[in-house]
């Protein structure tokens, strides 16, 4: 009778069963191996036994080759040499001595089959391997990569060719080592099939970071010794001359971990990026763009990057894809001009290179890149600028259903620019157009001429060139609009918002990533009561949130008829904005971006409780303790109010200017001991019409303003001067027409001053403005369309650096 099985004993054996099996540790983390096989010449009899022509073989060293007596250039060719196993790529360490004037190279081929007869027929083409001034760790010359040889090579064969320019002088080569390979796996995989990953070291960019194949991914070996470390000038191009098939590559790039690491005794990989000719881009050397290479290029401080193309043809259009993304975000990233230079030291002093330099221009001596890569390298650096995202603008409102809508693009630079815009249109093609920008110009983009009948159409602008945008939304009875966001955030915050008569807010919130987002939407309330609804936003699609309209299960809305502010935590970046409309038949609207950063200090330019205009402050406290307030508002001719407040945790608080300052255009400083979310509302027209917008959170030296008319409309610019000491202001203004105007004047300290645009240039059809001073600042821009009987808004000019 069978004994039953005892569970204590699986318990037991189980653990060890899978001991046995399962492969070593390091075999799991490594990954795919390559086998290494040593050929060597360095006797009398190897050098002997080859083909001569030109050369002699002596006896120093234990056996040397070099040039016969009389020849000024000569060759040898070693008998084929049967390998272990079969070889993929090979590699060469040699020993020689080089007086001045005198050349050796050295070339491998290869073959499957042996060699029946001396023919040529079955042997591959003669790879060139040159060590451009590289060593291994011992010390001697060695090529600083393999070469790629057909799959399944059993038989190899060696040239030296030697030259002189000087009589009796000769190269002496004493010893010859051939490293051969075996990377090929027994199931070829493709590169193209790895899985791909954005690049992870370097500080954020606008420009998008390449995506790449993780060293672990192709290799498995991620331990590496701990690298020297400093941001890097530039990058240096090099070029492995070699044919590959579309699986080849990948097992290119595993030969040549093993080669640099295990024959060349290199702690790791030299180059950081290595691009083949599909355009898969590889991690290389761990450690990121920081990790300093010593054994190539002197040590340079620069980004070594391989491409492995043939030596006489062009990159493919997909490898020169890859290699442009690559050099222009290494170039923001790490705060180098693709098309600029920088200076470096040299034995004989300094001198200034390319910011991406090919490795012949850091080395003489190194035969890479080739012909058609080296030629092409001018035209990479203009391509890796023009790709360099330098500016990018986000608009999550956009809606030509409902509203006119235009976007204004200024370029403050010297140089010529185009915007790329690209008007998103949820589950269906986007729109994208690209406008010229001229040097110290503008151009407007008018959306409803673009697409019609849309209502949701979020934005996006970028351009090579530090561009500034702004987008103006109006009805017949009211206008909006302002800045775009320029950078993205996983939290946004909005101290106004209400429901309370008339009013109704919209929350936009725009997802420009591929992948869906979570966001929770907390609404803080006056009264310190909150609520919160967890939302989902799609990839590249947008979501409206009529917060009114939020229904709790029991079928109440808690958030009709109330006043509140609103934080947004999303689990990625995203742009948030909101929109307003309010007013007797919604007359009145306002829209615009949110508040990324909470701030002790906010500061408004404009401000005014004349005539039937309404002003109050909207404070939201997200913080879980109290927050003490300090707001002064000051006049024009530097008096000022002082008022004190206190806002509990997770409360918004209104302060109604009117009743502190009545009747008085003012500036406003606010100062908290906890960060918090402020803005501004302005009502008039009986409350028909208005604008609100966040502060400053600090005044600055220079100020711009892309929109702006004075044709059908009254334009004021109002500075404030926060500081201690009086700023001269001048106000720079181009027009449509390409004409310049110009404006100074002074602002006590603690004081504003408001400039009346329409008296000094009337009738303009666009206004662009530059405000600067010899003190920080603050300015705003408020726009009326007919005078104000369409309404207007009020808006933060953009800080310029």
């Amino acid at each position: 009778m069978r004994k039953p099985w005892h569970p204590m004993l699986t318990a037991i054996l189980l653990p060890l069963l899978l001991l046995v099996l399962a492969p070593p540790v390091a075999a799991q983390q490594q990954g795919p191996q390559a086998r290494i096989g040593t050929w060597t010449l360095t006797t009398v009899a190897d050098w002997q036994a080859g083909a001569a022509s030109g050369t002699m073989v002596t006896n120093n060293a234990g056996g040397e080759l070099r040039l016969a007596d009389g020849q000024a250039s000569g060759s040898f060719i070693s008998v084929p040499f049967k390998t272990d196993f079969a070889a993929n790529a090979a590699g060469l360490l040699w020993e020689a001595e080089l007086p001045p004037g005198t050349q050796l190279s050295l070339a491998l081929r290869s073959r499957i089959t042996p060699p029946e007869d001396a023919g040529e027929a079955g042997w591959s083409a003669w790879y060139q391997l040159e060590s451009g001034n590289t060593r291994s760790a011992t010390g001697g010359w060695a090529s600083p990569h393999v070469v790629a040889l057909p799959r399944g090579s059993e038989y190899l064969q060696l040239r030296v060719n030697l030259s002189s320019d000087v009589a009796r002088a000769s190269a002496s080569l004493r010893q010859v080592s051939v490293s051969y390979l075996d990377s090929a796996s027994t199931f070829p995989t493709f590169a193209a099939g790895l899985p791909r990953q954005p690049i992870l070291f370097g500080p954020e960019t606008l420009t998008q970071r390449p995506a790449v194949i993780a060293r672990r991914d192709w290799s498995g070996r991620v331990a590496a010794a701990q690298p020297g470390r400093s941001d890097p000038l530039g990058v240096i191009v090099h070029q492995l001359d070699t044919t590959l098939t579309a699986d080849a590559s990948l097992e290119l790039v595993r030969a040549l971990l093993a080669y640099q690491t295990q024959v060349l005794g290199w702690e790791d990989l030299s180059y950081h990026y290595l691009i083949d000719p599909e355009g898969n881009l590889y991690e290389g050397r761990l450690g990121g763009p920081t990790s300093r290479v010593t054994q190539v290029a002197g040590g340079d401080r620069a980004v070594h990057v391989a491409l492995l193309n043939p030596r006489e043809e062009p990159l493919s259009p997909t490898a020169q894809s890859s290699l442009v993304s690559l050099l222009a975000w290494l170039g923001q990233a790490y705060d180098f001009a693709p098309t600029g230079q920088h200076s470096v030291g040299s034995a004989g002093g300094r001198t200034t290179r390319p910011n991406i330099a090919a490795h012949n221009e850091v080395v003489p001596t190194a035969p890479d890149p080739y012909g058609p890569v080296q030629n092409a390298l001018p035209q990479l650096r203009t391509l890796a600028d023009q790709s360099t995202v330098r500016a990018r603008w986000y608009f999550a409102e956009g809606n030509v259903s409902d509203y006119s809508q235009r976007l204004s693009l200024f370029n403050p630079t010297n140089s010529p620019a185009d915007a790329r815009i690209t008007l998103v249109r949820p589950g269906a093609a986007p729109v994208a157009r690209i406008v010229d920008v001229a040097p110290g110009a503008r151009s407007d983009l008018t959306i409803n001429a673009l697409v019609q009948d849309e209502n949701a159409l979020p934005a996006i602008v970028e351009s090579s060139v530090a561009l500034l945008a702004e987008r103006s939304m109006g009805l017949t009875s009211d206008i909006g609009g302002g800045p775009g966001i320029s950078r993205l955030s996983r939290v946004w915050y909005f101290a106004e918002g209400s429901t309370e008569g008339t009013n109704r807010t919209f929350l936009v919130l725009f997802n420009p990533n591929a992948t869906s987002a979570q966001a929770t939407v907390t609404y803080m309330r006056r009264d310190g009561t909150s609520l919160s609804q967890e939302v989902q936003i799609a990839g590249q699609d947008r979501l409206v949130i009529t917060v009114g309209d939020i229904t709790q299960p029991d079928g109440s809305m808690p958030l009709q008829g109330t006043n509140f502010g609103v934080q947004v935590i999303a689990n990625q970046p995203i742009a948030a904005e909101r929109t307003m409309r309010f007013g007797p038949g919604q007359t009145g609207m306002h829209t615009g971006r949110g508040i990324a950063t909470l701030a002790r200090e906010w500061h408004f330019a404009e401000g005014t409780t004349e005539g039937d205009f309404r002003m109050r402050l909207l404070v939201l406290n997200p913080n879980r303790h109290m927050a003490n307030l300090e707001v002064s508002f000051m006049g024009p001719d530097g008096q000022q109010e002082l008022r004190r407040y206190a806002v509990p945790p997770r409360t918004q608080l209104t302060i109604d200017a009117n009743e502190v300052v009545p009747n008085l255009g003012v500036s406003t400083k606010l100062r908290s001991d906890r960060p918090v979310a402020v803005e501004r509302s302005l009502h008039f027209n009986n409350g028909a019409t208005g604008s609100v917008g966040a502060g400053a959170t600090a005044p600055e030296l220079r100020w711009a303003f892309v929109d702006g008319r004075t044709s059908d409309a009254t334009y004021y610019l109002c500075v404030s001067n926060p500081g201690y000491l009086p700023a001269d202001v001048t106000v720079d203004l181009r027009f449509s027409d390409g004409a310049i105007g110009s404006q100074r004047f002074r602002v006590p300290a603690g004081a504003r001053y408001t400039m009346a645009v329409h008296e000094f240039y009337p009738d303009e059809a666009a206004v662009t403005a530059i405000v600067r001073a010899t003190q920080p600042i603050v300015a705003e821009r408020s726009l009326f369309p007919g005078g104000g009987a369409r309404g207007g808004f009020t808006v933060l000019g953009l800080p310029l650096p």
